[in-house]
């Protein structure tokens, strides 16, 4: 009986898929955010976990092909007195910005270069880095 229990035992800590690293924007570490990993053909179990001070860990993710999603948020002051929030929208509005939105929360872009890229997850423990990058910006036509 020890001997068909002890390979069980084993076996299911033993090869547990696990991936971590780092993620930068813009050079920095993401300081606050998190981080998706979605199945390619959207079959199956998605996984994700928090990204602090640029680094991430992610276990019980199912080998294969994956999206990989990153937001980053940032701290936003809720406080502010009504005349320094009419000053920031006008600074907004006069940099082209007329949407209103004094502090954004989100610091990266769905479109961020980087973002939503496609990676394979093998069986075991992996390290993968993702170095963000703002969006390159579309000529007009």
């Amino acid at each position: 009986m020890v001997c068909v229990c002890l390979p069980l035992a084993v076996g299911c800590g033993g090869d547990a898929t696990v991936i971590s690293g780092t993620v930068t924007y813009e050079g920095k570490p993401v300081d606050n955010g998190a981080i998706t990993f979605l199945p390619v053909d959207g079959r199956g179990p998605s996984a994700g976990g928090p990204i602090v001070n640029g680094n991430y860990r992610v276990a019980g993710l199912k080998p294969g092909e994956k999206i990989v999603q990153i937001v980053g948020v940032k701290a936003v002051p809720f406080v502010r007195s009504s005349e320094e929030m009419a000053r920031m929208a006008a600074e907004a509005a006069r940099r082209g910005d007329a949407t209103g939105i004094i502090d954004r929360a989100d610091e990266i872009s769905s479109d961020a270069e980087g973002n939503q890229a496609r990676i394979e997850v093998v069986a075991g423990k992996q390290s993968r880095d993702f170095l963000l990058k703002k969006a390159a910006v579309k000529p007009s036509r």
